[in-house]
């Protein structure tokens, strides 16, 4: 299943493997509270694969990195 949400006022697809729509808001919370992670990723975000536990980023020049969901 894929969804897309807003995320910096820009349309980011996650696909759901594994589970559902439900973890949106923590995968939200994690995007934001992560700033390690998500500091060089924020403008080129591309697309998120959601695990139960995390998530995979990937960025529009081929980087990706993986945030824990809680």
């Amino acid at each position: 299943m894929r969804m897309n949400i807003l995320f910096n006022k820009k349309p980011i697809s996650v696909n759901f493997v594994g589970t559902d729509h439900k973890l949106i808001p923590s995968l939200i919370n994690a995007l934001r509270h992560n700033k390690f992670t998500t500091m060089n990723l924020v403008n080129s975000l591309e697309r998120v694969d959601l695990f139960s536990s995390e998530a995979i980023l990937y960025a529009k020049d081929g980087n990706k990195a993986r945030i824990p969901i809680f």
